[in-house]
């Protein structure tokens, strides 16, 4: 073959001698790829790319609302927390506010039972001033009496009990005079 020249190098099936079968299958197989590939690339992988962007998208966005949601939870546990301690000061104002009412009702109290003690002291000294006068009254009566009976005895008459009660009671007011 080595005479031969450039046209007798084509093959009798039209093909030169360099493009054997497998060459060929090489050939059409990397036209079909890129063919393929070609379309590939405009049909399927465009609509591919934009689903894959979608589902970013719709993840990014469940993302950013599960963050809101979580930062909305937060703002509402301190919502409450807030509400909580509040609650406790109005509870222990409430509490500090009884004691303060039980503390004012025991003075209260405690001064209503001096008055009350005072009242019934005051009215046990006037009860023991008007039994006094009354057994100084009775006293009195009992020394006229006794005294009339006594200047009857002396004088050996009888004496009218007005007399005798005048003779006797100006006796005791010199008596209460020295």
């Amino acid at each position: 073959m080595a005479g031969m020249t450039g046209a007798a190098l084509i093959l009798a099936d039209g093909f030169p001698p360099w493009l054997t079968p497998e060459l060929q299958v090489l050939i059409w197989s990397l036209a079909v790829f890129f063919t393929l590939l070609a379309l590939l690339w405009r049909f399927a992988w465009g609509p591919i790319m934009q689903a894959l962007e979608e589902r970013e998208h719709r993840i990014q966005k469940t993302i950013d609302d599960a963050n809101a949601q979580l930062k909305a939870a937060q703002d509402q546990i301190a919502e409450y927390q807030r509400k909580i301690e509040k609650a406790k000061d109005d509870a222990a104002g409430i509490i500090a506010e009884g004691k303060r009412g039980v503390e004012k009702l025991t003075v209260e109290t405690i001064a209503e039972a001096n008055k009350e003690s005072a009242r019934m002291l005051e009215r046990a000294k006037r009860e023991i001033q008007l039994a006094r006068q009354a057994a100084v009254e009775e006293l009195r009566e009992q020394v006229v009496a006794l005294t009339a009976d006594v200047t009857a005895h002396v004088l050996q008459r009888e004496i009218k009990p007005d007399d005798h009660r005048r003779f006797v009671e100006e006796a005791i007011e010199q008596i209460g005079k020295s």
